[in-house]
């Protein structure tokens, strides 16, 4: 299985140069893409929305393509490289940009943005005002255009991290109730983008081990460990979530989606780091401490940079480094059922909803 994987990325290699290879949506014109979530999707909204500092447009992030622009990476993300495998010729924009061009989609995500407004430890836009945004938006678009757009979703990830500082000695009860609250606020999101937005083909990726992040391990003090309490509630969170999408299908008859195994591809890559070509992946490309973990792009401090981002799974304490953003974007694409299910990307995009199954069987 491994191979076969392996074999995916070159082919989507191949394939993101290939003109020919670009998808057209039901009607033959290019696909809208916009994106939803927190600071791993964030293309430089953060640096739009408040006069406060953002480390992500300082160096060394955007060293890969020498422009630190506001992405939390060395160089481009998910969004921008998935834009670019279906045909987008430049990376949609920041909707926070006054100076923006909307016209083929854009980023509505942010940094630090969580479902659950109460978990929020910084100004930011919660997934539901991203959700109202683009809704308050939408009549740039006609309703054809949103309804064969491609919305992608990252979302979570921040309310886990918040709620395990804020309650590191909860037991399994008060997690599990958390993320029904996560999950339950996260399912009205979604539908408000379905019925407001006109939204109908869904990108979803669900939340990595974030009990592994570099950050966490150097925070918590686990050592070689990652810290459980985390990835249990992870666990549980893209358990549901898939069930979730699953059900929305039937009594939303037009409404189909592609469900990314983002934190199967990463416990992956921490298990086996050769394989992948990764020297490290437990601690970060650029930061301090323990785990490298901390103050990537702050002047104050005095940070390490690796002298070869691509060796590494981790840019900063919790985010990936361009090159592990080009794998996921290209498993997300065109990856098989193992990963990206029921259908991928490329799929969503080039067929009716009415063509693409419901669910899985």
């Amino acid at each position: 299985m491994a191979k076969n994987r392996s074999l995916v990325f070159i082919l989507g290699v191949f394939a993101s140069f290939s003109l020919a290879s670009f998808p057209v949506n039901v009607s033959g014109e290019s696909t809208l893409l916009f994106t939803f979530g927190d600071s791993s999707y964030d293309v430089g909204n953060t640096k739009f929305f408040s006069s406060a500092f953002d480390p992500a447009t300082m160096w060394p992030y955007g060293d890969s393509i020498d422009d630190p622009n506001g992405r939390w990476s060395d160089g481009l993300i998910v969004p921008d490289l998935v834009g670019r495998l279906i045909g987008k010729h430049e990376p949609i924009p920041p909707v926070l940009d006054p100076k923006a061009d909307l016209t083929c989609g854009a980023s509505f995500a942010i940094a630090g943005a969580v479902v659950l407004e109460s978990q929020s430890e910084t100004a930011t836009m919660s997934f539901g005002q991203q959700i109202s945004k683009f809704i308050e938006l939408n009549q740039k678009w006609s309703d054809k255009e949103r309804a064969e757009a491609i919305y992608m979703i990252n979302i979570g990830a921040d309310d886990y991290l918040n709620f395990a500082k804020a309650h590191p000695n909860a037991n399994r009860i008060e997690q599990t109730t958390h993320v029904a609250h996560v999950l339950q606020k996260m399912s009205r999101d979604v539908m408000s983008l379905y019925g407001s937005g006109g939204a109908r083909k869904l990108a979803v990726q669900n939340l990595g081990p974030l009990g592994c992040l570099p950050i966490v391990r150097q925070e918590f003090k686990t050592g070689e460990s990652c810290m459980e309490m985390l990835n249990f509630m992870v666990k549980t969170h893209n358990e549901r979530l898939s069930r979730i999408l699953s059900k929305m299908t039937l009594p939303y008859r037009g409404l189909r989606y592609s469900f990314f195994d983002f934190n199967g591809e990463i416990l992956r890559r921490i298990n086996e780091p050769s394989h992948y070509g990764y020297t490290d992946t437990t601690t970060s490309c650029c930061g301090t401490g323990s785990r490298n973990a901390y103050g990537c792009g702050y002047a104050n401090v005095h940070s390490k940079l690796c002298s070869y981002q691509k060796s590494f799974l981790f840019f900063d304490g919790r985010h990936n480094t361009e090159k592990t953003d080009e794998d996921i974007a290209t498993l997300f694409y065109s990856g098989d059922k193992d990963v990206v299910s029921p259908v991928n990307i490329k799929d969503l995009v080039g067929k009716s909803v009415t063509d693409l199954p419901a669910q899985e069987i």
